[in-house]
């Protein structure tokens, strides 16, 4: 039986630029990827990765309607109106590199949060509010910082709503680690352990590498439902392959469904790229930064090749096919 087709839209970068980088495209190449997505009424919040040439990394927003067609007139550039908490002492690298923006929605407060990329001697994250109507920032952008053991790199933690309105984030998924995180203030933002489940996969195969965050967990059918990716080396270089995995919807939220092979997304691109590569390490990249439920089929937004904004209908059965569950400990 042949593998059905995912059905994909792919954006034409000019059409996500706001008006005050209109100028880029007459520089250089323009690059638009790696978007988050959040459902907003009968339309969208799309938020994605904007490279010009100045090689700066920059975010984007605008909305789509329920066509998924860019709103006329809606993209703002998110990243020139963020500000940072006065006396900070973030690297100049933390102020000016935002990557991979994701969307999340906590009662009627809406969220954009990102990472500044890999540098030394640690990378941020932050969490920055945005007004609904607006799209506007709301207050100052704010620091996750973890208390307790971290890894070096961190740039691929996945919200997820919890009970009450509780925040939360998968911090990594083997082991799997879950923080709550604090919103009280205005500074810094705690993150503290609340649960971890020690396990390896089983069924993925080890030469697609192990997985990684991608777009914030999605609550479904008594479970929590995470479109992630992982890395592996390929003869042009890195690939960057998406997956999925399901753990519990109650604390402590224990991994219960395990890919056996990577979710195919669409990419009608192959490894052709219409650029030169932003990283010459790096050959095919799809990379899922946000889902949504709709009705028997997923919305996933996601970048390819590291110069495109993608988003892929993908029907439930057909990720159901490529999980198997994972026995109760």
């Amino acid at each position: 039986m042949s593998t059905p087709q995912t059905e994909c839209i792919v954006f034409d970068a000019a059409a996500l630029l706001p008006a005050a980088w209109a100028k880029f495209s007459a520089a250089g190449p323009v690059r638009a990827f790696n978007p988050g997505l959040l459902r907003d009424g009968n339309g969208w919040i799309f938020a994605y990765r904007i490279v010009g040439p100045d090689q700066l990394r920059r975010i984007g927003v605008c909305r789509l309607d329920a066509a998924f067609r860019v709103v006329a007139g809606s993209a703002l550039p998110l990243t020139d109106r963020v500000r940072f908490r006065r006396g900070s002492e973030y690297p100049e690298v933390a102020r000016k590199w935002f990557a991979d923006p994701r969307l999340y929605r906590m009662g009627r407060r809406v969220f954009v949060y990102w990472n500044s990329g890999w540098h030394e001697p640690w990378n941020h994250q932050f969490l920055q509010e945005l007004d609904p109507a607006s799209l506007e920032p709301r207050g100052l952008a704010r620091e996750l910082l973890l208390r307790g053991e971290r890894q070096k790199l961190e740039k691929n933690w996945t919200l997820f709503p919890g009970e009450r309105d509780r925040m939360l984030a998968t911090y990594s998924i083997t082991p799997h680690r879950v923080l709550e995180l604090t919103l009280e203030g205005d500074g810094d933002i705690a993150c503290e352990e609340i649960a971890r489940t020690d396990w390896a996969l089983l069924h993925y195969p080890p030469c697609h590498g192990g997985l990684r965050g991608g777009a914030p967990a999605v609550p479904a059918d008594g479970k929590l439902w995470s479109f992630c990716h992982s890395v592996h080396d390929g003869e042009d270089g890195y690939r960057y392959s998406a997956a999925v995995f399901g753990c519990d919807a109650t604390a402590p939220f224990s991994p219960a469904l395990e890919p056996a092979e990577p979710l195919k997304l669409g990419n009608p691109f192959g490894a052709e790229r219409v650029h030169g590569r932003l990283n010459p390490a790096v050959g095919e990249v799809i990379y899922p930064c946000g889902a949504a439920r709709d009705g028997t089929r997923w919305v996933v937004s996601h970048g390819i090749n590291d110069e495109h904004c993608a988003i892929s209908f993908v029907e439930h059965a057909t990720v159901l096919a490529t999980l198997r569950p994972i026995a109760p400990r």
